[in-house]
């Protein structure tokens, strides 16, 4: 409590900064669009991130004009818009004891003491509750106001505890520390260039000792105050920061988890940023890519969620502009080519990668399956948080999840085969633009044609999802239900009885949900097949099991009894074949 009145006692005894208006489109050189057009655009170019044109020295910093604001200018400018004046029209910095009010010098008399700072530091380094603490905003607020309204007067006391902290692996001491540096990130916002300049000759070495010093009970603290530090932040200003997190962040020093938190903080400072760092998504993807084939699976998780935010500004919409940041069809083609050898083969794929770094060359094959792990990661991550749902090229890699997918629902199953039936449920379930209908179902009939029973199977089960998740648009389409209906009515004669019972169970769906109709053309081909003879019983050999009917006319009678309660007339058909229909039957109990 005492904490967040000090800190609420800070923001009333904040001073007011001068803000100016300023015209966005004589600071780019370009005309205000005639209509609203979303995403980057020529006159929002200057807000972007660009290593080229980054304030370096005094005079670039001095006059550059700094948008704090992230969403301002991807959709519109404000109409009246205002930003911070220059530094020599804001309040006086490194104010001495006299030039403060009588409120500002007790705290400035407490924070100058280095006995108190201590005691504070030692406190704010207790371990609270095991395993519950968490990066507290409130301790956070405290200390962005203390460097907002005093800025660096007090940097000369705690600079040796937080070289202190940041090399103590201790979770509570890590959290304080993490908390510190967010508060001095934030509360720098209006420092003159020397004084930032400072700050980060600073922060970098602590930065780089806590993210080798990161643990699984510390990394998500280090997060939200990377996270924190970024949010509503011109990227621009904390250039160190972006520049620091982008180096190797997949170095392997300290093994597969430091570079899976090394990922997640790097992730949490980006995402804050969304469309104005495309240069450093950019540089990121390109430092990925190569590593898409890690065969740790913390590591692949944390690639996937990050590629999930290096693709997020993607976006097709309507009255939107082609986004400066990476593409994801661009990618998804390289990622294709880098597939094939998984795809051309027609068989099931095995995982048979272990989860450790191989030594030596490895065949075309090993790599595939470690970047399909990798990609399947990253399908998964964006189902639930893209803006969009998945491309046409990443409909192409539906026939290899289909030969991976298991049948059963069995946690016994490794990461691969997991993953590629969860995958297939995500998308499944994605809304399909009327341009991509015709490319899905010219997968799923390809795929029907599969020597791998397994991937007639899942076709049919993700087919059942995507009909009905996407209803009216499948249905504005009358050559998609011929086709669907075609494709269904094909696998009700497959060969393998799990398909066939996975077919009439799609079938029977379809027409309950008045997608499929039972027209006379489809009773009548049910009832020819219902009809299809069968040659008489014959004298078993002594000591043979089962029976000698041809697989061909068993299949087609089968087929044409799997939708009974569907077609009554049907089942009166059947009663017609008299001994023979009812001797089908008995061949196939799970039907009747």
């Amino acid at each position: 409590m005492a904490i967040s009145a000090v800190a609420g006692i800070l923001k009333q005894l904040k001073r007011t900064h001068k803000k100016l208006t300023i015209n966005p489109c004589e600071i780019s050189g370009y005309p205000k669009p005639t209509q609203i057009i979303a995403g980057d655009r020529p006159d929002n170019h200057w807000l972007h991130y660009d290593s080229k044109t980054l304030p370096r020295t005094k005079k670039e910093w001095e006059s550059s004009c700094f948008v704090e604001k992230t969403h301002w200018g991807y959709y519109t400018w404000p109409k009246n818009m205002v930003v911070y004046a220059g530094v020599e029209e804001q309040p006086k910095l490194g104010r001495s004891r006299e030039d403060m009010t009588e409120a500002e010098q007790i705290i400035f008399d407490h924070f100058s003491d280095p006995k108190f700072v201590e005691q504070l530091i030692t406190f704010l380094s207790l371990e609270d509750r095991k395993g519950k603490d968490k990066f507290n905003p409130r301790r956070f607020c405290l200390f962005k106001g203390i460097f907002r309204n005093f800025d660096d007067a007090f940097l000369p006391v705690l600079k040796p505890h937080l070289e202190r902290l940041v090399a103590d692996s201790h979770e509570s001491t890590q959290r304080c520390v993490a908390e510190i540096i967010a508060g001095l990130i934030r509360g720098s916002k209006h420092w003159t260039f020397e004084k930032v300049e400072k700050l980060w000759e600073l922060l970098c070495p602590l930065l780089r000792t806590a993210l080798s010093n990161i643990t699984v009970e510390t990394y998500n603290d280090w997060g939200a105050c990377i996270a924190t530090s970024c949010e509503s932040r011109d990227p621009r200003k904390l250039h160190w920061l972006f520049e620091l997190l982008l180096e190797s962040p997949l170095s392997g020093e300290g093994g597969s988890f430091v570079d899976a938190c090394r990922l997640y903080v790097l992730q949490g400072g980006l995402a804050q940023q969304e469309w104005r760092v495309p240069e450093l998504l950019h540089r990121l993807l390109k430092y990925l890519e190569p590593k898409l084939t890690q065969v740790y699976k913390n590591v692949r998780e944390r690639i996937g969620s990050v590629l999930t935010y290096i693709f997020m500004i993607d976006v097709s919409l309507p009255n939107t502009a082609p986004t400066t940041s990476p593409h994801v069809p661009e990618f998804t083609a390289r990622i294709l080519e880098k597939l094939k050898p998984l795809m051309d083969v027609d068989e099931e794929i095995q995982n048979h990668v272990m989860e450790e770094n191989g030594i030596g060359e490895e065949d075309e094959r090993t790599q595939g399956i470690k970047l399909l792990k990798t990609i399947l990661k990253w399908l998964m991550a964006s189902a639930g948080r893209s803006f969009s749902t998945a491309v046409t090229e990443q409909l192409q890699l539906l026939p290899l999840f289909f030969k991976i997918a298991p049948v059963e629902n069995d946690n016994s199953y490794d990461e691969l085969k997991r993953d590629a039936k969860l995958c297939l449920s995500l998308m499944s379930q994605g809304l399909l633009y009327p341009h991509q209908v015709p490319l899905v179902l010219q997968v799923l009939k390809q795929t029907a044609r599969s020597s791998s029973w397994h991937a007639r199977y899942t076709i049919l089960t993700y087919l059942q999802t995507m009909v009905f998740y996407n209803l009216f648009i499948f249905l504005n389409n009358e050559d998609a239900v011929k086709d669907i209906r075609w494709l269904v009515i094909s696998l009700l004669e497959d060969e393998q009885l799990e398909v066939r019972e996975m077919a009439a169970t799609t079938l029977s769906g379809l027409l309950q949900c008045n997608f499929l109709t039972m027209d006379s053309p489809m009773q009548i081909h049910f009832e020819q097949l219902c009809k299809t003879k069968l040659p008489k019983k014959r004298k078993r050999d002594p000591g043979s099991v089962g029976d000698t009917i041809p697989s061909a006319e068993l299949v087609k009678r089968h087929a044409g009894v799997q939708d009974l309660p569907s077609f009554p007339s049907l089942f009166m058909a059947l009663q017609t074949q008299g001994s023979q229909g009812f001797r089908f039957m008995a061949h196939s109990p799970t039907t009747i």
